[in-house]
């Protein structure tokens, strides 16, 4: 398995997309901070002391998150249809033991970079959010802290979701740009469509199970804001039902992949 682990991060690191990818959410997690605070510190005085300093950073984060889930999706597809664009799957099978290994190695490098992303742009988000902080008299208790960790921890875990959504999805249709397609049209407006079809049905409830607006649930439910109505899915509720989402589609790709017949 290390061999095979190795080989696949040889094939990321030899490729420019696993980098390129990289770029906006970097680039949006250092902005995000920096315009989010001064906004923040305007509605200060009536929401109460220290909710600039705490909220906003929980938020301006969760805006930078929101690209690091999109390009972690996008690398899982690239990453798992590449080999049949160029149709090298059949030589990287023939030169293993079964395609299990080869399955589960891509879905552990997808996991990986997905969590790669995540941690550098929540560390360069919240050096900004630091930066423009500092000697403004805002006041961090440990409970901001702690929020804010936890806004960190629960973003590391839906941008590995994300990663194996994304790589799930690119072997069940061996497609590079069908699968980009697809992620790129359903994360900023697709399920949005959905959701507004399904509670003009009367199934809202079904439309609160779509994984974008669990992931949102994710993040959100783990911020303290005040005179905030009670979300649709809480806790632990949200999160497990976005690994649901992550198991079923990895599944989907597991079965494709090993039923495929790719002479």
């Amino acid at each position: 398995m290390t061999a095979l682990l190795t080989a696949e991060f040889r094939k990321v690191l030899g490729l420019r997309y696993w980098w390129i990818l990289g770029i906006a959410p970097v680039v949006v997690g250092l902005f995000s901070g920096a315009l989010t605070l001064p906004l923040a510190r305007q509605v200060e005085d009536i929401v109460g002391e220290g909710f600039a300093s705490a909220v906003a950073a929980a938020i301006g984060i969760a805006l930078a998150l929101a690209l690091v889930f999109l390009f972690a999706a996008l690398f899982g597809a690239v990453n798992g249809g590449t080999e049949f664009q160029h149709r090298t799957m059949v030589t990287t099978f023939l030169t293993t033991r079964g395609r299990d290994g080869v399955i589960a190695a891509k879905y552990t490098t997808a996991a990986a970079f997905g969590l790669l992303y995540c941690v550098v742009v929540e560390i360069a988000a919240v050096l900004t959010v630091l930066m423009f902080a500092g000697g403004d008299g805002g006041t961090s208790t440990g409970s901001d802290l702690g929020q804010l960790a936890a806004v960190l921890g629960a973003g590391v875990l839906c941008a590995v979701l994300w990663a194996l959504l994304g790589s799930g999805l690119g072997l069940l249709t061996g497609s590079t740009v069908g699968s980009v397609l697809a992620i790129s049209a359903w994360i900023p407006f697709g399920e949005l469509i959905v959701s507004l079809i399904l509670h003009g049905l009367g199934l809202g409830a079904v439309a609160d199970l779509l994984p974008v607006q669990l992931t949102w649930y994710t993040i959100v439910g783990v911020i303290d804001i005040p005179e905030t109505g009670d979300m649709a899915v809480g806790w632990p509720a949200a999160p497990i039902a976005l690994i649901g989402w992550a198991l079923l589609i990895c599944a989907l790709g597991w079965w494709r992949v090993r039923s495929r017949d790719l002479a």
